[in-house]
């Protein structure tokens, strides 16, 4: 079935589900026509113990696309376990006007594929009871508001009821999903001496394994209980002993929801509600120890260990160098050139098409408190800190946030599109977007880059807050604090450069222009050290008017040094003409204050005066035509006319 152009698909999942995320995507990919549909999925990676903020910032990736420039979404709810996040979600999609997909959750309106977790839980308690004569069951179920766990919970209490075994509230534990939480629990109530039960019924895999893992601790051998679980996790085919476990069909699951899409954009009927049946998998961890060839399959994982922790070895590698270059970046453009060169010209497994985009804002971030910036929303715009296609660096610059890609190719093969969001507390300031690396789910390697990116931003905004501070010491300790033009510390600093580059050549001309105070001691002595320093202030305030562009120094109480460069070097001798002839009109007014008849000794010097002269030359020179200027200007007279 073709189209005249490809689809555009968003896809919102919670990459904590990984494996049966992976599942979903690679029979949805596995099963689109080529160049029909491209994939966008939305991914946050949230779990309970998340806070409240970083659980919001998060989940903004989900507000990120435009829906009403999409085709159609798809609603993965299994794992998505939030309330808040899921309304949320749903009436975004209730008011974008695009057919939508669920999975798993039934909602007004959307397109429903339903997994049938309660045929595969039937399945397996019935079995426990029938064939391992089960009698006494603890339920380690999930959250207590997460419909898949409840279903799983109804199963099993309609089996133990359909056979006549006792089991009320007592024989729940809510986990929430933390293997953390099950592991203290039950480590505490065997320890206290609490009897196993005949069967840990787990709402998942991971679950099972930490229920296996805890008898084992505890010291008692593995068999001590049966373990079961929910998933089919290949990591729970590969444990030993293997978990008995559900299959929720995802692959085909991803298929049907495939072929549901082609029949949508065909305008064909489509059925509103469809379901899929779990199927459970009997396992060595319920007593049935030769029905799947465990043994093989675990021989089979073994020889690929040394290559799965190389791949690990060498994402973990890559993520790290992006992390390091962001602590070591500088300022907001070093950040951008940094990555950019890391990630366009030199090549990682983060694969050929690869993203990073940033909120322009995030230039300000060091320096501006965190609670003034927007929270749990994009900006309109985002800048391109990375954007390469196919291996190659392509034009990026600014754009608006709802066109998600510098660039968009709607032609070629199907691609699918991950993205992952990047957040510092509430302040949610960009995304990454890597390219067809559906393999990438059950390794979590998303999470890791997304986990890489955001801590590194902590230490960057720090490092950023010490160089500002730093800047800010250093600007206060080479500020006079009289007159606030630089001081004798910074003078000398600026000195030593500009020897340098006298030294390579590498400057352009300038003059020194030696300035010292004529009558100080008398105004002191006549008028007091208070008008001194207005007196001071006063004669600064002169040259810095003179001098508008250069930098003035104070280097001793009564004595200043401008080095004018650019257009005050280029109009050097008016200015200082215009100064003295400024100053002998104000010698000339009675009506003034005394300490407004400014009087300042001055004398300039070149520094293509004298071919191979360094700096100390060129200043002795201005210095000695100071002192010219100040006998001329005194005439005899000893002292300041009150």
């Amino acid at each position: 079935m073709g189209f005249q152009s490809k689809k555009k698909v968003a896809v919102f999942v919670n990459g904590w589900n990984a494996e049966n995320v992976f599942r979903y995507l690679t029979g949805l990919n596995n099963n689109t026509p080529e160049t029909s549909i491209d994939y966008y999925v939305f991914m946050c990676h949230a779990v309970y113990s998340s806070s409240e903020v970083e659980l919001k910032s998060m989940s903004t990736i989900f507000d990120l696309p435009d829906l009403k420039t999409f085709d159609a979404a798809i609603m993965f709810t299994p794992g998505l376990n939030f309330t808040e996040v899921i309304n949320h979600l749903v009436e975004r999609l209730e008011a974008s006007g695009i057919p939508i997909i669920s999975i798993g959750m039934q909602h007004p309106g959307f397109y429903h594929i339903g997994i049938n977790n309660y045929t595969g839980m039937r399945q397996l308690c019935d079995h426990l009871i029938e064939q391992h004569n089960v009698r006494d069951i603890v339920f380690i179920a999930g959250s207590r508001e997460n419909e898949d766990s409840n279903a799983r919970l109804i199963a099993v209490r309609d089996s133990m009821r359909a056979h006549d075994v006792p089991f009320n509230e007592s024989n729940i534990y809510f986990s929430n999903w933390e293997v953390g939480m099950v592991m203290n629990e039950f480590t505490a109530r065997i320890r206290n001496g609490t009897p196993l039960p005949d069967a840990f019924i787990c709402a998942n895999d991971q679950l099972a394994e930490t229920i296996s893992y805890v008898i084992t601790d505890c010291g008692l051998p593995v068999d001590s209980a049966i373990v079961t679980g929910f998933d089919f996790l290949e990591e729970g085919q590969n444990f030993y002993p293997s978990i008995a476990s559900v299959d929720q069909k995802y692959d085909t699951i991803g298929e049907m929801t495939v072929n549901l899409l082609l029949k949508i954009f065909g305008g064909e009927e489509v059925p509103t509600d469809n379901s899929v049946d779990c199927v459970f998998h009997p396992g060595e961890s319920c007593g049935c120890r030769d029905c799947r060839e465990d043994d093989i399959r675990r021989r089979t994982v073994a020889r690929g260990i040394p290559r799965h922790f190389m791949s690990s070895d060498m994402m973990e590698g890559r993520f790290h160098a992006m992390e390091k270059e962001i602590i070591q970046s500088i300022d907001y453009d070093d950040l951008k050139d940094k990555l950019s060169k890391l990630f366009c010209f030199t090549t990682g497994l983060e694969g050929q098409t690869f993203y990073i985009m940033m909120d322009p804002h995030i230039v300000d971030f060091s320096l501006s408190d965190i609670e003034t910036y927007p929270k749990y929303h994009y900006a309109e715009m985002m800048d391109t800190f990375v954007a390469k296609r196919d291996g190659r660096q392509i034009p990026g610059g600014v754009i608006p946030t709802s066109q998600l890609l510098p660039d968009e190719d709607l032609t070629g093969k199907n691609h699918v599109y991950f993205f992952v969001p990047i957040y510092y507390e509430s302040y949610v300031c960009g995304y990454i977007v890597m390219t067809d690396q559906i393999a990438w789910l059950p390794d979590k390697f998303f999470h890791m880059c997304e986990n890489r990116f955001n801590r590194a931003l902590v230490s960057y905004r720090r490092n950023m807050q010490l160089t500002a501070l730093n800047s800010k010491l250093s600007m206060l300790m080479e500020k006079d604090s009289l007159t606030f033009v630089k001081n004798r510390t910074a003078y000398d600093r600026y000195i030593k450069r500009l020897e340098a580059s006298m030294v390579s050549g590498d400057f352009e001309p300038f003059s020194v222009v030696c300035f010292d105070i004529n009558y100080l001691k008398d105004i002191n002595d006549e008028l007091g050290h208070e008008a001194g320093d207005e007196y001071i202030k006063k004669c600064c305030k002169l040259i810095c008017n003179t001098f508008k562009h250069s930098p003035v120094f104070r280097i001793g109480g009564d004595e200043f040094v401008a080095i004018a460069v650019h257009d005050d070097y280029l109009q050097r001798y008016e200015y200082l003409n215009a100064m003295r002839a400024h100053m002998e009109t104000l010698q000339g007014d009675t009506t003034i204050s005394p300490i407004d008849r400014i009087s300042v000794a001055s004398g300039l010097s070149d520094s293509n005066e004298h071919t191979g002269d360094d700096y100390s030359a060129i200043f002795r020179r201005a210095d000695t035509r100071m002192y010219e200027n100040k006998r001329k200007m005194k005439g005899g007279r000893s002292r300041f006319q009150i």
